[in-house]
């Protein structure tokens, strides 16, 4: 394993890896278009340097996902508003907590990652406030403990609830709520968006063009792709979290990623073999 490592530190040291193998990295990239070109493809993207144009003969999508966070606060008065510090949404909710000792803390989100934060902040912010838009949806253990420092008073739950609206007044953050309990106002210090992850999938239309009809996405957005990372458009592979909701983490990333490489050497061979075919 790799105790004691965050996120950062093991995206470094696979940077690391790739570069010790003399694979071309384009950082901060942008792509614009993908189209075929022989059995292969022609990228158009952009760089800090510049337009470019690169060929190849597979892609792999591997874009992840990111937090949901704009969804959340969209068109919510105030939220635009927010500092830095008084926001923290994905992963970011986690870090220095001993640092929220003392704090108001409000908490957006009914999964396991929104009741886990509740959870370890319940004994150390001064107040805590935990609001979902639906029912929760965390593990039974996650909510029990949460549950039993509700009962402590440590902290609040809102079902169904949303945020309204939200001002600053005197250096605090009021926050209006609006759900089943009616409408009701609370003040903090912090807030904490862990409303869950939508995937990187919204660039496949405009960058594919005409090929993206032969992609498949399931209902949250998600690309579909076979046990071996094939997705709907033959020379397309995708591997990670991209194409992954049920088990999104690193490990499973990983394995994801070897077998599409495996699977890419595999038809690229076979395609050498069979020769030139019809462009789909």
């Amino acid at each position: 394993g790799h105790e004691d490592a965050t996120g950062v530190e093991l995206a470094q040291r696979f940077a690391q890896h790739v570069q010790r193998r003399d694979v071309r990295l384009w950082c901060g990239a942008r792509p614009h278009a993908v189209r075929r070109d022989g059995g292969g493809f022609r990228l158009e993207f952009t760089t800090p340097e510049g337009a470019r144009e690169e060929t190849a003969q597979a892609l792999l999508i591997a874009t992840g996902t990111r937090y949901r966070a704009e969804e959340v606060l969209s068109g919510v008065p105030g939220a635009q508003d927010l500092l830095a510090r008084e926001i923290a949404c994905g992963p970011y909710a986690f870090a220095d907590l001993e640092a929220q000792s003392g704090r108001r803390i409000l908490i957006v989100g009914g999964g396991d990652n929104a009741y886990e934060n509740a959870r370890l902040l319940a004994g150390k912010a001064a107040v805590l406030h935990l609001v979902m838009r639906g029912a929760p949806r965390a593990g039974m253990h996650l909510r029990a403990e949460v549950e039993a420092a509700v009962r402590a008073g440590r902290c609040r739950v809102y079902r169904h609830t949303r945020i309204a609206a939200i001002a600053r007044r005197d250096g605090t953050l009021e926050v209006r709520l609006s759900g089943e309990r009616g409408s009701e106002t609370v003040a903090v210090d912090r807030i904490h968006v862990l409303a869950g992850y939508v995937p990187n999938t919204a660039f496949l239309a405009p960058v594919f063009g005409a090929l993206a009809a032969g992609f498949e996405l399931d209902a949250a957005g998600y690309l579909r792709a076979d046990a071996d990372g094939r997705t709907g458009v033959r020379g397309v592979y995708a591997a990670g979290d991209v194409c992954n909701p049920q088990f999104p983490c690193v490990v499973s990333a990983l394995a994801q990623g070897a077998r599409a490489a495996r699977a890419i050497e595999h038809d690229l061979a076979l395609a050498r073999h069979a020769g030139p075919g019809p462009a789909l």
